[in-house]
């Protein structure tokens, strides 16, 4: 990231990079959830470089996140506070947090994810998707109920779902992703919902595709369809992430799922 005399930011690999007003970049509130490592860590990693910004990162276990609480420790803008994915009584102290920090919220990532128990629909084990649902898709849920009030002070307050291509109903893939994938679905329906219903607080709800990233989890799911890797660079799924943030409006972003690269995808 670089600023002009002009203040303008300058975000992204070279090939994604985009220039922007500075004002709204560099004094957003971003709350980033699974930041402990892959995507999370990366949005995080990149968010804490911009000047005036306050980020919350939400981890499981604040005590383990060695590489997060490595960074905060040089970055008096960046809070490391405890979210399980799911539990309501971490999401309303999250809030609470927020709330006497820095009064309001602009952007929730959420990003905690996980991805298990690969096979055919009638192999895998009910409690499976039981997991994946309650981290995939009640955890959003629980956190957005939990912040919905401090979104509604933002000037551009935007709930942005890391989702995944494969959920899409309109564009089935042959990957036997199934208790992932569903409740990935059940997330972007999730998104449609809240920028339906909060029209009167402004906000943005949508859904993104990160790619098939190369994380410990994308490359774990690479290696069980036969891959080396996944094929997404980190850095390049992370900048188009936030390009897609970095300039989301309601009407023009708002109840729609998006590739990182930034094409439309069919729900």
């Amino acid at each position: 990231m670089s600023t002009s005399a002009s203040q303008t930011v300058y975000l992204g690999t070279p090939s994604l990079r985009i220039a922007h007003p500075a004002t709204w970049l560099t004094s957003i509130r971003p709350a980033v959830t699974g930041a402990a490592r892959g995507i999370g860590f990366a949005l995080v990693s990149s968010l804490v470089k911009r000047p005036q910004t306050v980020i919350f990162a939400g981890v499981r276990d604040v005590n383990k996140a060695d590489a997060l609480n490595a960074l905060a420790k040089d970055a008096s803008n960046l809070h490391v506070v405890r979210l399980e994915s799911g539990s309501v009584e971490d999401a309303k102290a999250v809030a609470k947090t927020i709330e006497e920090t820095t009064g309001k919220l602009d952007v929730v990532i959420a990003n905690a994810g996980i991805s298990e128990g690969y096979g055919d629909v009638v192999d895998v084990a009910p409690a499976v998707f039981e997991r994946h649902f309650q981290v995939n898709t009640i955890g959003p849920l629980v956190l957005f109920q939990a912040v919905a009030s401090l979104l509604a002070k933002s000037s551009r307050p935007q709930f942005a779902a890391i989702s995944t291509a494969p959920a899409s109903l309109t564009n089935l893939m042959p990957m036997r992703m199934t208790a992932y994938t569903l409740s990935k679905a059940a997330l972007n329906f999730l998104t449609l919902r809240i920028n339906e219903e909060h029209e009167k607080d402004n906000i943005a709800s949508y859904a993104i595709s990160p790619g098939w990233t190369q994380t410990d989890m994308g490359n774990a799911g690479a290696r069980a369809f036969g891959l080396e890797e996944a094929p997404v660079k980190l850095e390049d799924s992370v900048a188009g992430i936030l390009k897609i943030v970095d300039g989301a409006t309601r009407e023009k972003t708002g109840g729609k799922f998006w590739d990182y690269t930034g094409d439309e995808l069919s729900w």
